[in-house]
């Protein structure tokens, strides 16, 4: 499912897509690698989201579920508690939607800004945190293009979440960034850490990687690949780790979240003052737990599967910042690119506003998708 801004669309703009359905290029879905190589992975769903170009403060109309909620220190696990607030998530778009660098909004950096404040509200750090609405992923490549906090004191997170013990994480805590270097925590979640207290540490799904750059001076962007037998991490497109043990093996959800309690093993802070995590895009390619989209709607668009109508997902190879160039921070989107041809069978809305999001167009609102795949796959 694609989200842009939502826009009113007409009957004869879904009878266009209704009718090019036919002609879609990805019809049985994208690839982790060449469809020629002896392995590889294809997955038959689609979220893409351009923070760059999307201002909303109703966050559910391009797919994700701002968290509301708070929680004492002593649940928190630290000296502080957490409160996750509405206000904290703010759209932050580039003013003019036509470029890829520029002056944003309300100044900055451009994107889906996650703020945590510096100051205490009734012993409790304010935080942000998002949910994709849908809630069927299972398995996948997810990607994020995120700048995070410089400010020590908080923990910034892009991860996979069904339960305690069947979680994917990739979280920085600031206060591991140096003068010239950072780090980012692999963590699968298993029974094993539930036991010592929700505490990966110390468990075979744990790993500290360390980056050679700061995650809060440029945009990167950090990716897992999430198949039947392993996860495997990215940076920029470059392969970090991967892990075998305890792979979730039930459908969830994608989170951000950007937050403090104060526990020095793990966030530190609270943060002196207010800081920010700022996500420029998310792209997830995965498989669906849901029945009617994983049965008859992918049998529907792709009743014979054929290779040639699996679309390979570009990998980013450089970091996806405005100081990489003019167009240094664009990134590619099935749904920009190609429009309804490359997205068939997802949901997507565009803005009509960036160059290459031209026409307001609702590509077709047929749920689908997979039976199949695992996800590696060889036909």
């Amino acid at each position: 499912m694609v989200f842009r801004n939502l826009v009113g669309v007409s009957p004869s703009l879904v009878l266009l897509a209704l009718s090019r359905f036919s002609n879609a290029a990805c019809e049985c879905g994208y690839s982790v690698n060449k469809t020629s190589d002896d392995s590889y992975a294809v997955f038959t769903e689609l979220i893409e989201n351009d923070f760059l170009h999307i201002a909303t403060d109703y966050f559910p109309s391009i797919g994700w579920q701002p968290q509301v909620y708070n929680v004492s220190s002593e649940n928190a696990r630290g000296p502080y508690g957490k409160e996750m607030e509405l206000e904290n998530i703010v759209a932050n778009p580039l003013k003019d939607p036509n470029a890829w660098s520029g002056e944003a909004d309300h100044g900055g950096d451009a994107g889906l800004e996650l703020w945590v404040r510096g100051e205490l509200e009734h012993g409790l750090v304010s935080g942000a945190e998002m949910v994709t609405v849908r809630n069927d992923s299972l398995l996948g490549t997810f990607r994020i293009g995120m700048k995070l906090s410089n400010s020590s004191g908080t923990c910034g997170a892009f991860f996979f979440f069904h339960n305690n013990s069947q979680e994917i994480d990739m979280e920085f805590l600031s206060h591991e960034f140096t003068q010239s270097h950072g780090a980012v925590n692999l963590v699968l979640q298993s029974p094993e850490s539930v036991t010592h207290g929700f505490a990966a540490q110390g468990t075979n799904g744990f790993q500290v990687q360390h980056l050679p750059f700061r995650p809060d001076e440029k945009f990167h962007e950090y990716r897992f690949d999430w198949t039947a037998e392993r996860v495997s991490f990215y940076v920029d497109g470059t392969f970090l780790y991967e892990m075998t043990d305890n792979v979730p093996t039930e459908g969830g959800g994608i989170f951000l979240n950007h937050w403090s309690n104060g526990d020095p093993s793990w966030s530190g802070g609270p943060p002196d003052r207010d800081t920010v995590m700022t996500v420029s895009y998310m792209k997830g390619y995965f498989n669906s737990t849901d029945t009617e989209r994983s049965q008859n709607a992918y049998k529907e668009r792709c009743p014979v599967y054929d290779p040639s109508k699996v679309c390979t997902i570009p990998d980013q190879m450089s970091p996806p910042d405005p100081s990489e160039g003019k167009n240094g921070a664009k990134t590619y989107f099935f749904s920009a690119e190609g429009q309804e041809d490359m997205t068939p069978g997802q949901t997507t809305y565009f803005v009509g506003a960036a160059s290459s999001f031209s026409a307001p167009l609702l590509s077709l609102v047929i749920p689908f998708l997979v039976t199949l795949l695992s996800t590696m796959l060889t036909w």
